[in-house]
């Protein structure tokens, strides 16, 4: 399963149709920020 949000009103569903607004939705794109470990 794909996480997947709403463009007209940013709900985050798993859903192909937002149960709030019945637009389609599309899949959600996150960004993690990387973290380095430090060995010295």
């Amino acid at each position: 399963m794909k996480l997947k949000k709403c463009p007209e009103c940013k709900k985050y569903t798993l859903k192909e149709k937002c149960p709030k607004c019945s637009s389609k939705t599309k899949e959600a794109h996150y960004k993690f920020l990387r973290i380095k470990s430090l060995s010295k």
